[in-house]
């Protein structure tokens, strides 16, 4: 049975009580596709198991998460849900999540050690870290734009720069010669809100292009250092200075997760940063907007000249309780299996990268014509790659919690304080909140 949800009130209804049933909660996602296909591997699994699954969408990521907070206070929680922002390392901290060694550990070496680190965590209470989470698939931050915009003013996707300074200014100069013609466009649709994690992950992006390193190995602090603190500086200068110069759109202080993309299926900026595929990937049914009109680039080199390291984060599912973890695990070991698992991630269009590495040379990824798959694929797999400070840091992820970056950005706009201000507000605020997970 599938149900949709959404009204967060309705959480205490959806988990079953009835003894077999397994409960999950999945976000429907943003291609259609992508959830019509999920039901059907719930039904297959149903039929091959005689089991019965209550299966729970949501049709916004940010219910799926407020739902699953109060069913953590409540203790009715599911048997398994999909999670997009690392709550395993907070959960697994607490003892709050089901270890999942079992599942994981047949297929270990299928997965990067960049994907494993977020799903082996630190368990406070045992005082040993495990497997806590099954990797699904993973994300980038990738760069869209308007292929057509360019053309119209003679240029091609030769032309685009892949120097930092001459890259970002390129889209100025577009903007600029769309506006001669009378054509309101801006050339960055960066999200500059505390509203939206679009905001942080694509600040963190920045801040790795200016080789800005704020916690070390061992999970350690590094913003007091007065190097790491002038390269916050640094790129909060580099960001806002776009902003005043009326190159990002001003509704981009109110934007959230979803409002880049409008903003630029509305032709209202030329390019735009984004986590996910899901630009190019909501348009697919439309096959000259495809592959003709949007394109997608690779980060230009960094500053000093090397090439850019791409910044992974993993959507993972998790188990809870006891009373059904025999077909929780049975589940998750049929969805993961490498023909299944690229098939779901195939019916959503690519939003996604896997995580299982027998999937990377899929004929879906190496596709020579499809001008965002292959480019993603390049970029995850022939690029240096890292993962998020907070895939295996409690602390850090209630920084991306409290999206310390798009508050220190927002600051900035909106009270005109300075980026030192603003930088040492949230080299604060971070560290308050490292001494709260000691």
């Amino acid at each position: 049975m599938a149900i949709k949800l959404d009204n967060r009130n309705q959480t205490a209804e959806i988990v079953s009580k009835e003894t077999g049933v397994l409960t999950i909660w999945w976000y429907e996602g943003y291609v259609a596709a992508e959830k019509t296909f999920f039901e059907k591997i719930v039904r297959d699994w149903e039929k091959e198991n005689r089991k019965k699954i209550q299966l729970v969408f949501f049709d916004q990521e940010a219910l799926l998460d407020e739902a699953l907070n109060e069913a953590l206070e409540s203790g009715a929680t599911p048997d398994i849900t999909l999670n997009h922002t690392q709550l395993v390392t907070s959960l697994a901290w607490q003892g709050k999540v089901k270890d999942v060694s079992t599942i994981v550990k047949p297929i270990i070496n299928s997965f990067p050690n960049s994907v494993l680190k977020n799903s082996y965590q630190y368990n406070n209470i045992t005082k040993k870290k495990s497997y806590y989470a099954v990797p699904i698939y993973q994300e980038g931050v990738y760069l869209h734009y308007w292929r057509d915009m360019l053309q119209q003013l003679g240029y091609g996707d030769e032309d685009i720069p892949q120097d930092w300074d001459g890259f970002w200014q390129f889209w100025l100069t577009i903007q600029q010669q769309l506006q001669s013609q009378q054509q309101e466009v801006f050339g960055l649709g960066f999200t500059t809100s505390p509203y939206s994690t679009d905001t942080f992950l694509f600040f963190e992006h920045v801040l790795e292009a200016f080789n800005v390193k704020l916690v070390n190995s061992r999970n350690q602090l590094l913003i007091k250092q007065p190097k790491t603190r002038q390269g916050i500086i640094q790129a909060l200068e580099w960001w806002t200075q776009f902003y005043r110069q009326e190159q990002i759109p001003p509704s981009a202080l109110l934007w959230k997760n979803a409002d880049n993309n409008s903003s630029f299926y509305n032709r209202i900026v030329a390019m735009t940063p984004n986590p996910t595929l899901s630009i190019p990937a909501a348009r697919a049914d439309e096959p000259d907007v495809y592959l003709n009109q949007i394109g997608t680039v690779m980060f230009p080199h960094k500053p000093n000249g090397e090439p850019m390291t791409y910044i992974t984060k993993v959507r993972q599912a998790l188990v809870f309780a006891d009373r059904n973890f025999e077909d929780a695990s049975s589940f998750l070991s049929y969805l993961i299996q490498p023909e299944i698992l690229a098939n779901y991630i195939e019916a959503a269009g690519g939003r996604f990268f896997p995580a299982n590495k027998a999937n990377w040379d899929d004929p879906f990824w190496t596709n020579p014509e499809d001008p965002h798959i292959s480019r993603v694929r390049k970029m995850l797999t022939q690029s240096p790659t890292r993962s998020h400070y907070f895939s295996d840091n409690p602390a850090y992820r209630s920084v991306l919690e409290k999206n310390v970056w798009g508050q220190a950005l927002y600051s900035i706009l909106t009270e005109d304080i300075s980026s030192e201000v603003a930088a040492d507000q949230a080299i604060s605020q971070i560290e308050q909140i490292f001494k709260q997970w000691e």
